[in-house]
């Protein structure tokens, strides 16, 4: 299979529209569509299918960078995303974007500290005017969310797992996400699940979701804080690394959940979404 970046010098150049909420998470919906099929493409050449057909890419000025005239263009994201610092997740190439499309943070655990804060505070008073969505973005098996699992499992522990206090700094973020996993898990399974040798997974997988979740909650406070009535949407999603997949909670049965899921209004929507990961890992029978 032959991958192909094509360009077209005479093909007219469309400037991307300005974006709403609703505009902006279709379109990175649509990104994630694009990555998907690139993966589903190689993925089928590696398991031995023969494919003849090119996979043909269309490249212009603006996915690289660059204006169709002179100068530096401005700059107008359309999308702010908060994701981990882990370089399984590339957050601009899982959702097929171009320079000047997205406003990364990346920091491990996606966790919302006083320096993303600023980020964000400068993003949303600064560049209002184009950005439209705020993404939480998370991913399977982060190690921060590891960490705070081991912290929760073996408290006594906890000197050897926090040697730094900036590093206990992320771990101590990430453990209000994991007790809310714990919880799920004992009102799905009842407490004889702390024996079951799937626990460990089922709370870091738990706990992966309900990470992004509060970390989108809490952000939407900030949001409405630094512009009031704004009109940036707040969503959160999970990068599943094994299928490299966005999902806003794990499959069950054969229906696919959406890649986002909208901020929790309340304390007990967040404990259904931690009840429904629970429901689904036991479902497929890993707990």
């Amino acid at each position: 299979m032959d991958i192909i970046y094509r360009y077209d010098p005479f093909e007219k150049i469309a400037p991307r529209p300005a974006l709403n909420a609703e505009g902006a998470l279709k379109s990175l919906e649509s990104g994630h569509l694009r990555y998907r099929h690139t993966v589903d493409r190689v993925k089928a050449e590696l398991e031995g299918e023969i494919l003849t057909e090119p996979l043909v890419i269309k490249v212009d000025p603006l996915r690289l960078g660059l204006r169709d005239v002179a100068g530096v263009p401005l700059h107008t994201p359309y999308a702010l995303v908060l994701g981990c610092s882990d370089a399984r997740a590339p957050i601009e190439q899982i959702f097929d974007q171009s320079p000047n499309d997205l406003f990364v943070i990346r920091v491990a655990g996606n966790v919302l500290g006083t320096e993303c804060l600023g980020s964000i505070d400068y993003a949303v008073r600064n560049l209002g005017g184009s950005l439209a969505l705020v993404v939480v973005l998370g991913h399977t098996g982060c190690g921060a969310v590891k960490a705070a699992v081991d912290l929760y499992l073996a408290p006594n522990d906890y000197p050897d797992l926090g040697l730094t206090h900036a590093l206990r700094s992320l771990v101590d973020r990430v453990l209000i996400a994991v007790r809310g996993a714990a919880k799920a898990v004992d009102r799905v399974c009842g407490s004889d699940a702390k024996n079951h040798p799937g626990y460990y997974d089922a709370l870091v997988e738990t706990g992966v979701y309900l990470n992004a979740a509060l970390t989108a909650f809490d952000v939407q406070r900030e949001v409405e804080m630094f512009q009031g009535n704004s009109r940036a949407g707040v969503v959160y999603g999970v990068f599943d690394l094994a299928d490299q997949r966005v999902r806003s909670q794990p499959d069950q049965g054969t229906a696919l959940p959406p890649p986002f899921a909208k901020v929790a209004e309340s304390p007990s929507d967040l404990e259904s979404l931690g009840d429904r990961v629970v429901t689904a890992i036991v479902a497929r029978g890993a707990l």
